[in-house]
């Protein structure tokens, strides 16, 4: 599988994955990556290449869909060590609350029902494994990689 290692498309990205090359899925690493450590590439190796085993497979590689949450729930004792019970959507909550558009006697309903965030699981699944580790981990020695 080809890994290029250089500037990824998005600013904020470490890597990427794209789907869509004709020869099969394309990893890009971050070039400045490696100087935070071995372990934090290793990590963002398994983050990509599980996108990359989702294409292949023919299953839905974004962060937000339920092959990537039963793929990080399958894969984590192995990564991290540690078994994660996550599951799409449970970082949300019906809620109801009041609707501006009610007057007494219009018809609207008094009020409706919205999702609300009870917790940032989500953005800690979409950030797999590197943000379910502790705040003390070692990222190990840093790799020598030059850069322009």
């Amino acid at each position: 599988m080809p890994i290029v290692i250089g500037i990824t498309a998005y600013g904020a990205c470490v890597g990427l994955t794209r789907g869509e090359w004709g020869h099969g899925p394309r990893i890009t690493i971050f070039s400045s990556l490696f100087h935070h450590g071995r372990n934090r590439v290793a990590d963002t190796m398994a983050h990509e290449m599980l996108h990359a085993w989702l294409v292949v497979t023919g299953q839905a590689i974004e962060h937000d869909s339920d092959d990537w949450y039963a793929a990080v729930r399958r894969l984590s004792p192995a990564v991290l060590g540690l078994e994660l019970d996550v599951r799409r959507g449970q970082d949300r909550k019906s809620v109801r609350v009041p609707n501006p558009a009610y007057e007494s006697g219009n018809g609207k309903p008094k009020t409706l029902v919205r999702k609300q965030r009870v917790s940032h699981v989500h953005e800690k699944v979409a950030g797999w494994p590197s943000a379910f580790r502790p705040a003390d981990y070692d990222w190990g020695e840093p790799i020598a990689c030059p850069t322009y």
